[in-house]
């Protein structure tokens, strides 16, 4: 089965570091995603990078709710997420979401998602389709969202989300981010 794929990419007016706070904080879509009712963090592997988030939705075409477990793996020197659907509803659902520097306190966010469903071939073809104007809406949610709160400047430090994460310095260092980034991000260096 082809994979659909959605694609988006956003400009933000605020600092690079806020609008990694808010992707990483992965807790908090809720609050700026009408479709997502609930998320929780399942797991975290600081030393492979990767977490494992349980998105709790509402998909409002047939106003059922949806549950999905998505593996994320990241690597912050690039400020780069990559994402899998591990349990849920698609037979795949993958994608990343990259953060970019534009300088003078603005960054961009761009974002694809491909996905489709199992089983029937007719049928996932029509689910497919009528899942794309679904997959689009949380993608601009989703961006629009974190947008919004860093424009506003409700972001939480970076410090205080990598904490919550129990993500080191260290970790950071041997990771790639440099001393630079490290302060630039606000982390005391090790």
């Amino acid at each position: 089965m082809r994979l659909q794929t959605v694609r988006r990419h956003v400009e933000v007016n605020a600092p690079l570091e806020a609008v990694l706070s808010l992707t990483l904080d992965a807790e908090r879509y809720p609050e700026f995603a009408p479709s997502i009712q609930a998320t929780e963090l399942l797991w975290h592997d600081q030393q492979n990078r990767k977490y494992l988030i349980r998105y709790t939705s509402t998909i409002p075409v047939i106003n059922k709710t949806a549950v999905s477990e998505q593996e994320v793996e990241y690597d912050l020197a690039k400020t780069e997420f990559h994402f899998r659907e591990t349990k849920g509803t698609f037979g795949r659902f993958e994608g990343y979401r990259k953060l970019h520097d534009l300088g003078a306190n603005r960054s961009a966010i761009e974002s694809e998602v491909r996905y489709s469903f199992g089983g029937n071939k007719l049928m996932a073809q029509l689910v497919n389709k009528a899942t794309q104007g679904i997959v689009q809406s949380n993608l601009e949610h989703i961006q629009e969202g974190i947008r919004h709160m860093a424009e506003k400047g409700r972001a939480e430090p970076l410090t205080t989300v990598l904490q919550k994460l129990n993500v080191t310095a260290q970790m950071l260092v041997a990771q790639g981010l440099t001393a630079d980034l490290l302060g630039r991000y606000g982390i005391a260096q090790v």
